[in-house]
């Protein structure tokens, strides 16, 4: 602690330059004598109509503290007419540079106002990686959710960025820090933010302030807008309802935004985002071929969709902005998620009420206080103080009664299920007997073959999962602006959580040899970080950066006869950038640190289906994970209106959780710090900015992922004898989960001009029209193949990949007025070309499909283990399979068939597909 102490102490002592706050950007420039080239003092630099900055004795200003978005900035100063420019964009993290000229006047006149031009270089001091997706962006682009819209930035593979698993990135929602500690590597955050109330995301991969901590691989910083001085809005509504066939999915999707003042300066703003869909994971499988077997398929019913499979997600956000004084202003921020989906099981294919389901419920509440010094103070200083509360719960299992639908997918309730009160109460002694309420399933009388094979009925899999974790975080930032090119950047966090779970199977038995006991947990971790960074500026284009981060972590839960101490991490950040030849230059190294899931900690018990009770051990010992990462990057613009930038990076991953044997259980495990990989690639990004009628970003990733492992079980698997020598290897290579080599992302916008094209019946049909397309190719992922039992790996892990995918993407906007109102209609196509995309496959045979090979063995296996007769008064009788009409089925003759069919209707690959083309009109207005 003494070294830490330090450490911090000459970071703090030491000479540094400005670092923005993770919400708001800055605007710097000089104003001269338009005419004399002499620098203006004392000249007064207002943003949106507020005083933000005095220019200093050489004329120079800094704007600290603006909110991401466009603005209007405007400079006056006495014996000079006032000037203006509209519409200047400020990015959260990245300097605005922005000169004005004033023409020397006896009496003021009216202010001149100009578009701002872009910089002759993308902003030198900015050290971090990022990619910016506007509110623009949201609205004309084919994307609906800030997932997708982040998914097309360079590096993305979903949810993984730069080659990292799902969990090693983290969520950065209006300055506050936001993580799902408990299952990030399986699950989703639980809240997603309403498009509309976004003024800009940005994917940050690397080279990110010491001010971020709990992420490898990259961080979304998601920045909210504030209500505005007038009630604006927009309601929207998307269908794909009436399209027919496979086109309809049974969408429907409502957006209700409306901000404004309430009182006294104090603003709202509040949305709903609303979604159901009938078929709410929609495949591309191709169909069984007999006919018999097509006339079954559920995804042949018009409307094409899956039955069992809807759900619903509403997100609901309110934010209220009250200022204090002048330059104080308290932001509350209010978010609601709740998604419930029924689950499609083709074991239940003929007997859906014993599908399971599942629902997920999120809960953000936040305060930020904020604190910026007036422009006349010595010492400019920029606080932000905030609180936030973040809650999710998930569920799933047997719901209690049939979902009552009100509105297509929309159900106007809750899920509920079997057990959950047990669940909700973690009463392990009461889940060990039978729960009551499940049964145990047989086999399915209602198939179309009748045979006692494959499909389940009667009663569900007796299976309930709950967890719940939540955290009151409490942040401060703190930024001290000592001069223009010294400044100090510091700050720090303190979370308190707590991590609730529950997991039972094979409910409908007692708990005994073959069935794993319920498991349960809870503890409450706490979790410590403190930071302190510096930037050296010298000149307008070198700048140095140096910071530091603390970061500490106790589970506070225990194992028998063992202790459990805290782990803490030092990671150090350095970047330098500088201009040359007309091109922005950053090198950048870091080390970062996460504490892994909680879910490694805690026991679970799960089934398979030879019903061996396997069981996965907790480790609440586990330490932190952590990367090493080097990048180079050059920016450029070759020309006013087009950007290049070009990163190379280099990722060391150590201490990735793994798990390992525990004691002589094969089919046991217990999680371990064991892995460690690297990430190398190559990103180019080249933009051409929306202007006159057409713009263009294309993307190219080239990256390799590979992990090296000392687990016991590759040791094994690659044991070498040579002559009467027995050599165990010391590791092991293969490739990360998202080890995707090669992708490409084009992204094309096009807008037609008010007066284009001719006039038909005194309108202009294509005036205004917008357009825009989304291309992407990637190659395929890894996975790995394993012997039929699914329980050897037949190669290295991840040693087989899967097929490249490419889609195409469309939406095209027609702007319209409806008496005062102004709105649009659009057309949105996701894989426009309906391609098939193979998305995984079965890890037995290396193809979606069983194969027919496969599936002639498991309908034989399954006919000798019942090759009973099957009379006329069983419900299991199929007429037309008598074949000798003797009113039995008997022997393989008549019975294999049977089986054939039902092995053949089982295996039928659905969720190995990406999804279909899918379309949705829609419509909307604002006011």
């Amino acid at each position: 602690m003494r070294r830490l102490g330090a450490l911090l102490a000459l970071l703090v002592a030491a000479t540094a330059a400005r670092l923005p706050a993770q919400t708001t950007g800055t605007i710097s420039g000089q104003v001269r004598d338009q005419a004399t080239q002499v620098p203006l003092r004392s000249a007064q630099v207002l943003v949106d109509g507020r005083l933000a900055a005095l220019t200093d004795s050489v004329g120079r200003y800094e704007a600290r503290g603006v909110r991401s978005g466009r603005h209007l900035i405007a400079v006056r100063v006495i014996g000079y007419a006032s000037a203006s420019r509209d519409s200047v964009p400020v990015h959260s993290g990245e300097a605005t540079r922005l000169d004005f000229q004033l023409e020397s006047q006896a009496v003021q006149i009216g202010a001149l106002t100009v578009q701002v031009a872009p910089d002759a270089v993308l902003d030198p001091l900015a050290t971090a990686t990022v990619q910016h997706i506007t509110s623009d962006d949201l609205r004309h682009l084919p994307v609906s959710t800030l997932e997708e819209a982040v998914a097309l930035s360079a590096g993305a593979v979903g949810e993984s960025y730069r080659g990292g698993r799902l969990g090693e990135q983290a969520f950065i929602i209006d300055g506050l820090g936001l993580k799902n500690q408990l299952d990030a590597s399986t699950g989703s955050l639980g809240i997603n933010v309403p498009p509309d109330i976004l003024t800009e995301a940005s994917l940050v991969t690397n080279g990110f302030s010491a001010r971020y901590g709990q992420a490898l691989s990259g961080l979304i910083n998601v920045v909210t807008k504030d209500g505005g001085d007038r009630w604006q809005g927009r309601a929207a509504y998307e269908t794909d309802r009436g399209l027919g066939q496979a086109l309809d999915h049974g969408l429907d999707r409502a957006v209700l935004e409306a901000d404004g003042p309430l009182f006294a300066g104090v603003k709202l703003l509040a949305a709903v985002d609303a979604t159901g869909r009938l078929d709410a994971d929609p495949v591309n499988a191709p169909a069984l071929t007999d006919s018999l077997s097509r006339a079954l398929d559920p995804r042949t019913k018009q409307p094409n969709m899956l039955p069992h499979a809807g759900g619903e997600e509403i997100d609901a956000a309110a934010k209220l902005t009250v200022p204090f004084a002048t330059r104080q202003t308290l932001r509350l921020f209010a978010l609601h998620s709740t998604s419930q989906q029924l689950l499609y099981d083709q074991a239940f294919k003929y007997d859906l009420p014993f599908a399971p389901a599942q629902s997920l419920n999120g809960d953000l509440l936040s305060g930020h206080l904020q604190l910026v010094s007036p422009p006349s103070a010595s010492t400019a200083i920029l606080a932000d103080l905030r609180a936030g509360y973040f809650a999710k719960e998930f569920e799933r299992g047997t719901l209690t009664a049939p979902v009552p639908y009100r509105f297509g997918a929309f159900t106007g309730g809750a899920f509920h299920f079997v057990g959950e009160s047990i669940a909700r109460a973690r009463d392990t002694a009461a889940a060990n007997a039978v729960v009551p309420g499940f049964a145990a399933p047989s086999f399915s009388t209602d198939t179309p073959w009748g045979v006692p094979a494959f499909f389940l009925g009667g009663a569900s899999r007796g299976d309930i999962a709950w967890n719940r974790f939540s955290e009151l975080r409490t942040q401060l930032d703190v930024d001290l602006g000592l001069s223009r090119q010294a400044d100090v950047y510091l700050g720090g966090e303190l979370v308190k959580q707590r991590v609730e779970t529950f997991q039972r199977t094979l409910a409908f038995l007692p708990a005994g040899d073959t069935v794993p006991p319920a498991t349960a947990a809870d503890f409450s971790p706490t979790s410590a970080a403190a930071y302190a960074e510096t930037q050296l500026r010298f000149q307008e284009d070198l700048a140095v950066t140096f910071g530091l981060r603390y970061d500490s972590y106790d589970p506070h839960t225990a194992v028998p006869g063992g202790k459990i101490t805290a782990h803490a991490s030092l990671n150090p950040r350095f970047a330098v950038s500088t201009v040359l030849h007309g091109a922005t230059f950053v090198a950048s190294w870091g080390r970062f640190s996460q504490a892994p899931d909680f879910q490694y900690m805690v026991d679970a018990a799960f089934d398979d289906t030879t019903r061996t009770g396997r069981f996965r051990v907790g480790n609440p010992n586990l330490g932190f994970e952590q990367s090493t990462q080097y990048e180079f990057s050059v920016r450029a613009r070759p020309a006013p209106d087009m950007s290049l930038r070009v990163n190379a990076y280099v990722k060391s991953l150590t201490g990735l959780v793994a798990s390992v044997p525990y004691g002589v259980n094969p089919d046991s495990t217990i999680f371990g710090n064991t892995d460690y990989g690297s990430v190398k690639g190559v990103e180019v990004l080249w933009e051409r900015e929306l202007k006159d009628w057409w713009g263009l970003r294309l993307s190219y990733t080239l990256q390799y992922a590979t992990a090296t492992s000392s687990n016991a079980f590759q040791l094994i698997h690659k044991v070498n004898v040579v002559g009467a020598d027995t050599i165990y290897p010391g590791r092991v290579e293969f490739p990360l989960d998202f080890d995707r080599r090669h992708g490409v992302t084009a992204v094309l916008q096009m807008r037609s001009h008010d007066a284009f094209g001719p006039r038909v019946l005194g309108v202009r049909p294509l005036a205004g029209l917008e357009g825009a397309a989304i291309a992407r190719f990637s190659s395929g992922l890894p996975y790995s193949l394993t012997n039929a039992a699914g329980d050897s790996l037949l190669g290295l892990p991840n040693g087989e990949r899967l097929p490249s995918q490419f889609t195409l993407d469309a939406l095209l906007r027609r702007p319209l007025r409806l008496g005062g109102a102004r709105g649009s209609v659009y057309l949105d196509v996701r894989n426009l070309l309906d391609t098939r995309n193979i998305t995984s496959v079965r890890r037995d045979v290396g193809t979606p499909g069983l194969g027919e090979k496969g599936i002639q063995a498991a309908a034989l296996a399954a006919y000798q283990a019942n090759p009973q007769t099957i009379p006329y008064e069983s419900p299991r009788y199929r007429g037309w399979a008598d074949t000798n009409h003797d009113g039995v089925i008997a022997g393989q003759s008549e019975l294999l068939p049977l089986y054939v069919a039902a092995a053949r209707d089982f295996y039928q690959p659905l969720f190995y597909y990406g999804p279909p083309r899918l379309v949705r009109v829609g419509v909307e207005f604002t006011f």
